[in-house]
């Protein structure tokens, strides 16, 4: 079975979009930049965008042209990703950048997906039940030390390393430690790839999993998706209260299975 994908994607607070959404015949993926605070040294002189892209186009070409199972493909194109940097790229920088990935492809007769970081893959069956697949390891971690040199012990310690919190970019031993599952295509209705600009819906703002897909399948497809996101920020009456960007980058792909049958 192949698959006709709808997407959309929207820049945030920030100066570029560093997300990106990527489809084929048979499998569709979302990537959101794991962006360093403001001034921190990451060891590379490309930005997080570049990184996203790199990896995108990789992970692509993988997927459209060689067979394996998705974490092989995940960690092939991290390591041709490492293989673009030019010599003043330190890839062994702690810092150095990543990206968070959600990918669904069919493969025979079911639907497999993969996740590192917090990216999501929404899974809805046949009677409306959404089930959502991420990692969340990063919010598992204990609060980083409140000095410099604390804070770099930690993220030693915890980026990019087991027991840990994972990023796609520079280190091909993430794919590793993606998780991973499959479902017969049969029990899917549809399916919703998205980053946690999207997924701040649910965190933040009191949607359902089940809303998430019900609004990418409006008359705007996943733009309703960012409309409800852009709304719920701008009318939030106290957006201090979150950490990170008033307006995150945010990204979701649709594939709906009952148009194919």
């Amino acid at each position: 079975m192949t698959f006709e994908a709808q997407s959309h994607t929207a820049i945030g607070s920030g100066k570029e979009n560093q997300d990106l959404a990527l489809t084929g015949a048979d499998w569709a993926l979302v990537l959101d930049g794991a962006n360093p605070p403001a001034g921190v040294d990451v060891g590379c002189e490309h930005g997080v965008a570049w990184i996203v892209d790199r990896l995108g186009a990789h992970l692509q070409d993988g997927l459209d042209n060689h067979e394996g199972a998705l974490a092989d493909h995940l960690r092939e194109a991290i390591r041709a990703t490492v293989a673009d940097h030019g010599p003043r790229c330190d890839m062994t920088h702690p810092r150095s950048p990543g990206a968070t990935v959600a990918l669904a492809r069919i493969k025979d007769d079911r639907l497999e997906w993969l996740v590192v970081g917090d990216a999501a893959v929404l899974l809805e069956d046949a009677t409306g039940q959404v089930a959502m697949e991420t990692d969340n390891r990063v919010y598992e971690l204990p609060e980083p030390p409140d000095t410099d040199e604390g804070i770099q012990a930690f993220i030693l310690q915890y980026r990019n390393k087991p027991g840990g919190a994972w990023f796609a970019g520079a280190v091909p031993e993430a794919a590793d430690h993606a998780f991973t599952g499959h479902r017969p295509v049969a029990q899917v209705r549809r399916i919703l790839l998205c980053t946690n600009g999207i997924t701040r819906l649910v965190d933040r703002y009191g949607y359902g999993l089940a809303d998430l897909p019900a609004l990418a399948t409006a008359n705007r497809g996943p733009q309703t998706l960012i409309d409800a996101v852009r709304g719920a920020e701008l009318t939030d009456p106290d957006p201090e209260r979150w950490s990170g960007k008033r307006h995150d980058d945010a990204t979701a792909v649709l594939v709906d299975f009952e148009v194919e049958r």
